[in-house]
């Protein structure tokens, strides 16, 4: 801080000077008194309860973020556990309005209506999921053509317009399939 301020100072002196060209300053660290204060910092937080486990604020004391951030699964399991919907409380205590969850479609009904409600309660938002089932959106699927996979995709879309019911969801992504190398180009230069 004594250093910031002495930093500060000398800019202060030379702005006032009107010099045509400030020259900057230079501060020398030092690895022992850096290491010094670094080990008393450490040695008073944890007098003083620092554990270095975040600690979730109490419900409505954290303000929103200004932009819409969301967060997925599995982001705050470090913090309150693997429970998604424990992890859901946490980010409202911090700031989060919205979630996102690419594996809704993999969640039992229960799970889903667990959430749906749990953001209903809290005022937050559903943000977009994933359409699939059985993660066949990897492979080469819906981009063969073949008429079975146009058949899997379409149950998947009544699926995953029950599951954003739900949860409330207005957006989903739609993968649909890896290329395949093997089907003509048809103009769009992708193809060799």
């Amino acid at each position: 801080m004594r250093l910031c301020r002495q930093f500060l100072n000398g800019q202060q002196r030379q702005a006032n000077r009107k010099a045509p060209y400030i020259q900057p300053q230079t501060i020398a660290m030092h690895r022992r008194s850096f290491l010094q204060k670094g080990s008393l910092a450490t040695v008073a937080g944890l007098a003083f309860g620092f554990d270095g486990k975040a600690r979730p604020t109490d419900n409505n004391t954290a303000s929103a973020f200004r932009m819409d951030y969301a967060f997925h699964d599995g982001m705050f399991a470090q913090h309150v556990g693997k429970n998604f919907l424990d992890q859901i409380r946490f980010g409202y205590d911090n700031g989060f309005r919205s979630i996102e969850d690419n594996g809704m479609m993999n969640r039992t009904v229960q799970e889903q209506e667990a959430i749906g409600n749990l953001l209903a309660k809290l005022g937050m938002r559903m943000g977009v999921f994933v359409i699939t089932s059985e993660s066949w959106h990897w492979k080469q699927s819906l981009a063969t053509g073949k008429q079975e996979w146009k058949d899997k995709m379409k149950k998947d879309c009544h699926t995953a317009v029950e599951i954003a019911k739900r949860v409330n969801a207005k957006w989903m992504t739609v993968v649909p399939g890896n290329y395949d190398r093997s089907q003509p180009d048809h103009g769009t230069g992708a193809a060799e």
